[in-house]
């Protein structure tokens, strides 16, 4: 690593593998399994659109990912300060960035959290949530955090995007060992169980049964993957919402500008590596809401899933696992571990290259070194990772922060769409629209109620 383009986009050199698993180990993160475990848990298989509603997005990355490798550059907040010819906006769209990547962040570190706490609930060095070690009494899903987090910076800030894109490698296949990993066992405890309940030699049930089980015991509202009496969450008019939401928003998310093409070696790298990775993803969430189908089989009447959804996936992964006593609930702790690192590491960097390039450079020293640019771009990506830390113990609601990150990209989204599309778009047209969406999207709803306490609960 020498300098910017080295660190924070590893040189353009990636082909086609690396830019499929970069584009799967971004876009996946710990939260997701996670979200798709509370949602299906509560409303059945419908509840697989908390993750899956970027399915009819995906094909249009096959005509966005080459937007980026023709652009030419280091980060998205160039881009919007060249079109609009204003350094001032490219830092304000590094302001939006840093709200955003706290939030996804923040989801991702608040994920581990809710999932680590039940793994490691069996082992005898934990005693009510809180690991015994050394002395001291340290909270298991905060400790966890704190790994994860410390992990992610050794390797991103001293390798920058190189680092990433080969341990997005190693864990993207751990990512995928998690999706499949519940599936088989799932269904032999089903078999398992059913055979005992029945009296019946277990030899004579087999694993795939457990489908068959699991059919009889879960009500058949609960496969209805859209409009289930039982979801309240995400009926037909939700998806359609939030997938146009999503469909406009996406094409400013700050880490598309380089995992979605940007350091990809040629164009059609950048079209496949974005198109295959995410699609890649697609076939994992499947596998998530195969897993909780089974796990509502199996446990539905779990108090400790009732009391708080969100640890859903952790409490079957040590009910279903922990019995076979071969370490396979370390193993899911690891996978789910490598898709916290994988999304955590490339948000990092793409953030500190926002504050180095449309912050630093343009305001505070221009002139700087390329050494020096690389060692503010280390030291903010360190900045990053505490911020994400921080959100997550501000918040520790994994669906909730899921739902407030669709919605912060809008800022910038029409700006970014008409820029592209429209010779005459000004630079104060850009102003206007960034201001009106803050306006109406975060301002006003925020401070009305104050104005006016009734509000919230006016039925008009």
């Amino acid at each position: 690593v020498k300098k910017q383009e080295d660190f924070f986009l590893g040189s353009r050199v990636f082909g086609k593998l690396f830019q499929s698993f970069a584009a799967f180990g971004a876009g996946t993160g710990s939260q997701d399994p996670v979200a798709v475990g509370k949602t299906t848990f509560t409303s059945g298989l419908s509840g697989i659109w908390s993750v899956l509603l970027w399915l009819f997005v995906t094909p249009f990355y096959w005509f966005t990912a080459v937007w980026y490798r023709r652009m030419r550059h280091i980060t998205m907040g160039d881009w919007f300060a060249e079109r609009y010819q204003s350094k001032a906006l490219g830092a304000a769209y590094m302001i939006f960035s840093l709200f955003f990547y706290a939030f996804w962040l923040g989801v991702g570190f608040a994920a581990i959290g809710k999932v680590g706490a039940p793994l490691l609930a069996n082992e005898p060095f934990v005693v009510n949530d809180h690991i015994q070690m050394l002395g001291l009494s340290l909270p298991v899903a905060e400790t966890l955090v704190c790994i994860c987090a410390g992990i992610v910076l050794i390797y991103a800030v001293m390798g920058g995007l190189r680092a990433a894109y080969w341990t997005d490698v190693i864990q993207g296949l751990f990512i995928i060992l998690l999706s499949v990993l519940l599936i088989p066992m799932g269904l032999r405890a089903l078999a398992d169980e059913e055979a005992e309940l029945t009296n019946v030699d277990p030899s004579t049930i087999s694993t795939m049964d457990g489908f068959r089980i699991m059919h009889e015991r879960v009500p058949e509202e609960y496969f209805q993957i859209i409009g289930s009496p039982r979801s309240s969450d995400f009926p037909i008019y939700y998806i359609l919402a939030i997938t146009i939401l999503n469909l406009v928003a996406i094409v400013v998310h700050p880490h598309m500008a380089v995992t979605g093409g940007g350091s990809a070696r040629t164009e059609n790298s950048a079209r496949v590596g974005l198109v295959t990775g995410n699609f890649l993803k697609r076939f994992c969430t499947i596998g998530w809401a195969i897993t909780i189908l089974i796990v509502l089989a199996y446990m539905a009447g779990n108090t400790e899933i009732a009391e708080d959804p969100d640890r859903t996936w952790g409490i079957a992964a040590r009910e279903i696992l922990g019995p076979y006593n071969l370490g396979l609930v370390g193993l899911m702790l690891a996978c789910l571990m490598a898709a916290l690192m994988s999304s955590a590491s490339a948000y990092m960097l793409v953030v500190s290259g926002l504050v180095v390039r449309n912050f630093w450079a343009p305001f505070i020293n221009p002139d700087a070194s390329e050494r020096t640019y690389v060692l503010l771009g280390r030291v903010f990506s360190a900045m990053v990772i505490v911020g994400g830390v921080a959100a997550s113990l501000a918040k520790m609601d994994v669906f909730g922060l899921l739902k407030e990150a669709w919605a912060v990209p809008i800022v910038f989204a029409s700006v970014f769409w008409v820029g592209m599309f429209w010779r005459r778009a000004t630079k104060w047209a850009a102003w206007g629209t960034v201001l009106f969406s803050v306006l109406t999207f975060y301002a006003l709803p925020g401070v009305l109620p104050i104005v006016m306490p009734d509000l919230r609960e006016d039925p008009k």
